[in-house]
């Protein structure tokens, strides 16, 4: 049996993966703590493991979450506001909560985004490995420049892209480097695309049917495979829906996931905007309960405040969402069409990624409006190209045991003996 301590930043998205990973290494004898912010310590324990608390909650309707996610080309504005004014200024007072807690595991296994990961390693001797749940995590030029939908993009562009964007986030790795210095460990280079990333293992914790493996990776990035867990409702009952039998109109699922909710910017106007003239049916996942249901839409409209992906997406035809890598993958696994609108960071790949696979379709945040929206839902709905494609990909995603893999691939790298 070996002591894992697993730490994870961000949203339900960052969490709920590393969950499924935790429970899959608990079911095998080892022995998993969390380190994580209180509101994440209180799911961890739920499911039974220690958790330390470690950092703030995030403040998704604080002004630092709305510059974050506010509009930009490719999410360059919250990448850039992530790291200057939560990441960096991070790194030594997670340095100081995580070094005690992970001289007294056999192993640390951290998010991709904790910068003081590899200063924590250094001062324990503990062996490190890295995880991220989203597939923009390494440079390649076996795929487009991320936010590019042009399939058979030719590999020169695709390295191109990865060097122009290391240009822009310069000034952030110089920032970091700063604050490295200051702890006594040497600089790294392209922090923010993997220098900070462990050469030991960094695990991609998404499914290899979604995004294969680039073959131009290093040997120490592996995928291990869509690890999947839904945070269950604090209410265990399931989520009311509409009566509608099966031969009625199509049912379409609007979500903004657990982060970009926090500003939704009109999204649950237009969708009400763009279903007003159709039949179909849908659940506004996430919609505040001030939201007011035109007397028309009542019926076959309906708000859920909060409800697991795994009540609703089985019952839907079709996935309207912003694009993040929790959402993303669970459309794929449950074999459903999207329509993609994203809002920041990884979304814009993972939009074009969808498009350029022929899973579904890319609607820019600056294009949004009712009557785009329920034109390339009807175009995603009246695809057999699209539904074909997504099903087979959901039927392989399903056949894998993606938190099994990846716990496999972790154990490879276990010391032994065990403590």
């Amino acid at each position: 049996m070996a002591r894992i301590l697993l730490h994870t930043l961000g949203s339900s998205g960052d969490f709920n993966p590393a969950a499924a990973l935790a429970l899959t290494l608990r079911e095998r004898g080892h022995a998993v703590t969390f380190a994580v912010s209180p509101a994440f310590a209180h799911a961890a324990r739920t499911l039974g493991f220690e958790a330390a608390e470690v950092g703030p909650d995030p403040d998704y309707d604080g002004d630092l979450m709305k510059r974050m996610l506010a509009p930009s080309r490719l999410g360059t504005s919250l990448v850039s506001i992530l790291f200057r004014e939560v990441l960096i200024p991070a790194i030594r007072p997670a340095t100081d909560a995580l070094v005690p807690l992970a001289a007294q595991a056999d192993l640390f296994l951290s998010h991709t985004i904790q910068l003081a990961a590899p200063i924590v390693a250094q001062r324990t001797g503990t062996p490190w490995v890295s995880f991220s749940p989203s597939s923009l995590v390494y440079p390649t030029g076996q795929y487009p420049p991320p936010g590019v939908a042009w399939r058979g993009c030719p590999a020169f562009l695709g390295r191109l892209g990865w060097r122009i964007g290391e240009r822009i986030v310069r000034p952030l790795e110089a920032l970091a480097n700063t604050e490295y210095a200051a702890l006594g460990h040497p600089p790294l280079r392209h922090v923010v695309s993997g220098g900070a990333y462990s050469r030991r293992l960094t695990l991609g914790l998404w499914s290899p049917a979604y995004f294969p493996r680039p073959g131009d990776w290093p040997a120490w990035l592996q995928v291990g495979g869509y690890a999947r867990w839904d945070m269950p409702r604090a209410d265990p009952a399931p989520a009311t829906l509409p009566m509608f039998s099966d031969a009625d109109a199509p049912l379409v699922v609007f979500t903004l996931g657990s982060a970009v909710v926090s500003d939704p910017r009109g999204f649950w106007d237009i969708a009400l905007a763009a279903l007003a003239r159709t039949p179909w049916r849908a659940i506004l996942l996430g919609a505040p309960d001030t939201l007011s249901l035109p007397s028309a839409l009542q019926g076959r409209v309906q708000r859920v405040r909060y409800a697991p992906y795994a009540d609703l997406f089985p019952r839907a035809q079709a996935i309207v969402h912003a694009g993040g890598a929790g959402t993303t993958q669970a459309a794929c696994f449950y074999g459903l069409p999207s329509v993609v609108v994203p809002r920041a960071a990884d979304q814009f790949e993972n939009a074009a990624h969808v498009q350029r696979e022929g899973l579904g379709l890319r609607l820019q945040g600056h294009s949004l409006s009712a009557s785009v929206l329920r034109l390339r839902l009807d175009r995603l709905l009246s695809s057999p190209d699209i539904a074909a494609r997504v099903a087979v990909l959901g039927r392989q995603m399903r056949a894998e045991s993606g938190a099994s893999r990846s716990a496999d691939l972790l154990e490879r790298v276990l010391p032994r003996p065990v403590r």
